[in-house]
């Protein structure tokens, strides 16, 4: 989640005396575009998961997922620990990430026609929408907004841990997995927490660039907002595949 990267914290003197000094600083022309890479290798991955998914998931599959997911975590927290490597555990969870994401997405194509689609249109909708109410200062970032944000999305965290380990034993969270009015109303819950994450995220940026951060700091921030969007499209997938499988 991107809320362990951007944060109150991110521009710490701390964490800036790990990345790299540099005469020039942040830009957000040098966040769009460092964004913009690794969205691409997420594409690329995603059209290579998505050509291998039916050879990926099998009943043994739980736990290489669930290593993979643990993978992921890892470089996380690897680019908070040490904001400098963002660049490069940026790359390797774009290529990851995009991977499962194509084999996930050819999954639920094969259910539902059209639906990436509809997810990846979504997705790019809600982002300009909160990237326009943000500009504007529709909505503002307060401390009670963020920690709002960052409540829920902890609380989350901890739901997708636990939700994955009763997988592994094949338990399944049926109220989470139905398209029941209640699934339907959790799904939508937690994808609009996945939104208002971008919120924390530009605020964030804004920060960064405002207090001339190390242009070092143009990946760390892109490898953020990157896995916010990635949350936000598979959340969005999920909730479309609900509605039409009601």
């Amino acid at each position: 989640m991107s809320t362990q990267m951007l944060n109150d914290r991110t521009f710490d003197a701390s964490n800036v005396a790990k990345v790299k000094a540099s005469p020039a600083s942040m830009t957000y022309g040098g966040v769009v575009a460092k964004t913009l890479v690794l969205l691409i290798l997420t594409v690329i991955a995603a059209s290579f998961g998505w050509m291998n998914a039916l050879k990926w998931f099998s009943p043994s599959s739980g736990l290489l997922f669930f290593a993979g997911y643990i993978v992921l975590m890892m470089l996380t927290f690897a680019a908070v620990a040490n904001p400098g490597a963002a660049a490069a555990a940026g790359v390797v969870y774009a290529l990851l990430m995009g991977g499962w994401m194509g084999a996930i997405s050819r999954v639920y194509e094969s259910y539902y026609e059209g639906i990436v689609g509809q997810a990846v249109f979504t997705s790019l909708c809600v982002f300009l929408a909160c990237l326009l109410l943000y500009g504007t200062r529709i909505v503002k970032v307060t401390n009670k907004f963020a920690g709002m944000v960052i409540g829920a999305t902890v609380g989350l965290v901890f739901l997708y841990f636990v939700a994955w380990i009763f997988t592994l034993f094949g338990v399944r969270f049926e109220l989470w997995t139905n398209p029941t009015p209640l699934g339907i109303g959790l799904a939508i819950a937690i994808a609009l927490v996945a939104a208002l994450t971008l919120f924390l995220d530009f605020a964030v940026i804004e920060r960064g660039v405002q207090a001339g951060a190390p242009k070092g700091f143009e990946w760390y921030c892109a490898y953020g907002l990157q896995s916010t969007l990635v949350w936000l499209y598979v959340e969005i997938l999920r909730v479309i595949a609900l509605l039409r499988g009601s």
